[in-house]
């Protein structure tokens, strides 16, 4: 488990915390039922909202990559 506490750009204190997730979901087009071990449980916690998503390791991958790509075009 990973757990970041810091305090953003507006001064707001926020929570991530990334863990393992093991889930079962169904395949869209064989409508197979197919359990995962390698899941990632993300949450983010701030004083007024709070973010939740459970997906597959390679949801997690690509969404790595594509925040990289994102934030290496803010500098």
């Amino acid at each position: 488990m990973i757990i970041s506490n810091f305090v953003n750009e507006i001064g707001n204190k926020i929570k991530i915390k990334i863990q393992r997730n093991t889930d079962t979901a169904t395949n869209y087009k064989t409508k197979e039922i197919i359990k995962f071990n390698n899941g990632v449980k993300i949450t983010m916690i701030g004083p007024t909202s709070e973010l939740g998503a459970e997906i597959t390791l390679e949801e997690a991958k690509e969404l790595h990559k594509c925040l990289g790509e994102y934030l290496k075009k803010l500098k």
